[in-house]
């Protein structure tokens, strides 16, 4: 595996023109031109005499390395080692990209050539672009190598508790967990990248390993965090996450550093094309169509070019420091301002939302409302009819009752003027008069019964009808006392009514099961029997938490398509000429909102109709 990575990623940097030794300066002489050492390692050796001469002219000037990736550097002057940047073993890593900073006046007094050997711990980063040179300033390249690592490292660990705080339940947990792991893993990079000052002590293989894994982890949560923003498609989004997980396998196990570096290269190139077509998306969005849309563009595209930058750097086709320190946080106000705008979103959202459910329960009351004068409506409804039936089952009775009294009056008056002008009457036509008189008196009785039993019960409905009030009664005898005045319209229809059930004492408003049997009877009549008539089924029965009210009958039944409407306001499969289609809709109300019940229908086409209340014990009035 490691002569394989060592052959591609040469292959690479032959492909891109890259030399691993600059041209040399004619004060520099080299002793050695990279040769692998007895550990693996790979090394250059140059002197040069004339840095030191200019060193003690200007002591206040400062000796300036080159950038060297994974490398270690040591100054040697008068056979003594006055200058290192990392271990040469390897086994302590300082940083990746530190440069050697020597001031000269620590070469006073020096009388040899200044010697410079460089170590690379693979061979991939065995090169370097420049020679060391005398500067007149401190050179400010470690601030971007190493300095601004550190701070990011700071940074973006902070910003992941803080988001965790910041942002619960304002955003979807789901774009939460990728952010907070997006800073996380991104911060290991810059951790291990200057593991020293961190005061890790780690071999270069394993920070290596460790950093370049934290680093396509958090890269790999961003690029899912533009998925999320829909500036990526889908499957860009997968394709990018099993790259990165083909190179993070290949970072784990790789026994050197140019196999880890093989890993480390397999993503960028996607990086920098799913980075690319995010912006291509922003700019097709309309980049100016808002100031938060421009920001998130330019920063962005900040983040676009730290990432171009830094390949070019590692792939040695600059000379430059490494600037993923001051790209990723254009990255994060990209995702700061899409998080702002997201919550905004919800805020906005929630005010829509609010106001709709004020609506919404305003529209609710006045359909209360609405459905409350339904009701009373029907109550009103219910009275007429009972009017009417009443009337009409009186009307029998009450002419029987007159016929009777007619011929007792008759009767009467030829007895009398019989007994007036022949006062020798025989005792036959006395016992027939007796005999009429007692026939046509019961008669008048029964007449006289009938009526005053309807009467009676008209007077108990209406007066439950007109008045809503609560109060102990037998729900068994109520019903059976109801449906005494639906008798005449079921006798013409030809329907039986056979109520069965326990003696079940209730507490409540009594009218609303006169409403409930009236409507639950009105339908059946209009819908389920023609003429020829039919049975209808009521049973009652109780457990010990609830009552249970069973109406079925055996007719044309309701068909599966009607079924989930037959409870709807204003449905009616009569077209208006069998009613409005609110009768099963106040059954419906009734139990449900009066009754703080429930009612359930099964039905089947041509084998009849069953419907099931149930209704707790001890509900209140509503």
């Amino acid at each position: 595996m490691h002569e394989i990575s060592v052959g591609v990623l040469l292959f690479l940097s032959s492909l891109l023109g890259v030399e691993n030794l600059p041209v040399t300066p004619p004060e520099w002489d080299v002793v050695s031109n990279w040769q692998e050492t007895a550990m693996g390692h790979y090394s250059f050796v140059a002197t040069n005499k004339k840095i030191v001469h200019e060193c003690q002219r200007y002591p206040e000037r400062y000796i300036e390395f080159p950038l060297t990736i994974h490398s270690s550097t040591q100054v040697i002057v008068n056979n003594q080692i006055i200058a290192t940047s990392s271990s040469p073993d390897f086994k302590h890593a300082r940083g990746f990209y530190g440069v050697l900073v020597l001031p000269c006046a620590q070469l006073r007094g020096a009388t040899t050539s200044l010697e410079w050997r460089l170590k690379s711990y693979n061979q991939y980063f065995a090169w370097f672009k420049s020679f060391p040179k005398v500067v007149e300033d401190y050179p400010k390249t470690n601030v971007y190598s190493e300095t601004l690592n550190i701070v990011a490292a700071g940074i973006l660990l902070s910003l992941s508790f803080l988001y965790a705080l910041l942002f619960a339940n304002k955003i979807s947990n789901q774009k939460l967990a990728f952010l907070i792991c997006s800073n996380f893993f991104t911060a290991f990079y810059f951790i291990f990248n200057s593991a020293e000052f961190f005061g890790l002590s780690i071999s270069m293989l394993l920070a290596h390993k460790v950093a370049d894994s934290g680093l396509w982890l958090g890269l790999m949560c961003f690029i899912h965090i533009l998925y999320l923003e829909k500036l990526i498609i889908s499957w860009m989004n997968f394709a990018y996450k099993i790259t990165v997980a083909i190179a993070l396998s290949i970072i784990c196990f790789a026994p050197t550093g140019d196999v880890v570096q093989l890993g480390t290269t397999i993503p960028f190139p996607l990086t920098i094309l799913l980075s690319g077509y995010a912006i291509y998306r922003l700019l097709k969005i309309g980049v100016l169509r808002s100031k938060k849309e421009l920001i998130q563009l330019i920063a962005l595209s900040i983040s676009f070019l730290g990432y171009w930058h830094d390949i070019l750097v590692v792939t040695a086709m600059i000379d430059s420091f490494p600037m993923l320190s001051l790209g990723m946080p254009g990255s994060y106000i990209f995702i700061l301002l899409s998080i702002n705008e997201s919550i905004d979103n919800t805020y906005a959202e929630r005010d829509q939302l609010k106001d709709l459910t004020e609506k919404l329960q305003q529209t609710n009351k006045e359909l209360h409302h609405a459905q409350d004068k339904l009701v009373e409506s029907e109550k009103m409804a219910v009275m007429g009819r009972a009017v009417a039936r009443i009337a009409h089952e009186l009307n029998t009775p009450i002419y029987s009752a007159r016929s009777a009294m007619q011929n007792i009056q008759t009767q009467t008056n030829h007895f009398l003027y019989l007994l007036q002008n022949n006062k020798h009457q025989s005792r036959e036509k006395t016992r027939q008069y007796g005999n009429d008189l007692s026939s046509m008196s019961n008669v008048l009785y029964e007449s006289l019964s009938r009526a005053s039993e309807l009467v009676r019960n008209f007077k108990e409905i209406s007066v439950d009808q007109i008045n809503v009030r609560k109060k102990t009664f037998s729900l068994l005898e109520y019903i059976k006392t109801s449906l005494i005045t639906l008798e005449e319209s079921l006798r013409r229809k030809n329907i039986t009514i056979n109520l069965q059930g326990e003696n079940i004492m209730f507490y409540h408003d009594p009218s609303l099961f006169y409403q409930l049997i009236n409507n639950l009877v009105s339908n059946t009549e209009k819908y389920a029997y023609s003429n020829s008539g039919g049975v209808i089924d009521i049973n009652l029965s109780e457990s010990p938490k609830e009552i249970t009210l069973i109406f079925a009958d055996y007719g044309a039944g309701i068909p599966e398509k009607n079924l989930s409407r037959i409870f709807d306001a204003f449905f009616t499969t009569g077209g208006g000429s069998k009613g409005l289609g609110l009768g099963l809709n106040i059954v419906y109300s009734i139990v449900s909102q009066k009754l703080n019940g429930e009612i359930t229908c099964i039905s089947k086409e041509d084998e009849g109709t069953r419907f099931i209340v149930k209704i707790p014990k001890g509900v209140e009035l509503l």
